[in-house]
């Protein structure tokens, strides 16, 4: 058989498997943003404020976005590092004393000043204002040893918080919703991408957020519970995103 037609039976098949797929998915163009859909889905217009919102529908299928230049969109389930990071399993006052007043380094003085004036004396000593003490907190985080471990058993990191002296040791533990997700951080030269989707199907949320490296734009689009072919479809369709 002649090479040039072997070649062309060869790769017919795959013309017409990548005709057939895209035959079933349709590109819409929002504007702010392009993105491949199945053609059983369409766009659902939502009234927004301060951001461009929407909805994608389709059999069993509700996907929502939000669209914000002014960094509104929110940035979905926190990975395990940007817990760990964050403020949230910090309840702070680990170091307070009772009968003192804190606030920001810089804010001592003029804190004192206010709160001598309100109880109408000169007298400093009967003012206590201090620095919080957060902002000389050394914080070391790291999994905890065995004796922490049996002291707290539902602990994934152990802080070891230290101010001047003294060190209390602060058990962490990771939101239930950060470890039922796989959670991907993908970076480009103009966006940070984080991919979050359920372990288990139907079972959490599939969706992706934007951040801009460059300006305050934010922007996410999420299902809820969707159905494993659905959050199949949806990641497909995530990945043909275009920013405009």
């Amino acid at each position: 058989m002649n090479k040039k037609w072997l070649l062309i039976i060869l790769i017919l098949p795959l013309i017409i498997a990548c005709s057939a797929t895209s035959d079933d998915w349709q590109e819409l163009d929002l504007g702010s943003f392009k993105i491949s859909i199945p053609k059983q889905w369409t766009y659902k217009k939502v009234q927004g404020d301060d951001s461009f919102i929407g909805g994608i529908v389709g059999p069993n299928v509700n996907i929502q976005f939000d669209f914000s230049n002014m960094g509104y969109a929110d940035d979905l389930i926190p990975t395990e590092q940007e817990y760990l990071h964050g403020e949230e399993w910090q309840q702070g006052g680990y170091f307070y004393k009772v009968g003192v007043t804190y606030t920001a380094d810089f804010n001592v003085k003029n804190e004192k000043t206010a709160q001598m004036k309100k109880i109408g004396t000169t007298d400093s000593t009967l003012v206590h204002v201090e620095a919080d003490p957060i902002y000389q907190t050394k914080t070391n985080i790291h999994l905890p040893t065995t004796a922490q471990n049996i002291k707290f058993p539902k602990a994934d990191y152990i802080a070891d918080m230290t101010y001047k002296d003294s060190t209390i040791h602060v058990p962490i533990t990771i939101p239930a919703e950060t470890k039922a997700h796989h959670i991907q951080i993908d970076t480009t030269d103009k966006y940070i991408i984080k991919t979050v989707w359920p372990k288990v199907p139907s079972q959490g949320i599939t969706g992706i957020y934007f951040k801009s490296r460059a300006s305050d734009l934010t922007f996410n689009i999420v299902g809820i519970n969707l159905s494993k072919q659905n959050q199949l479809l949806a990641l497909k369709a995530f990945k043909t995103i275009i920013i405009k």
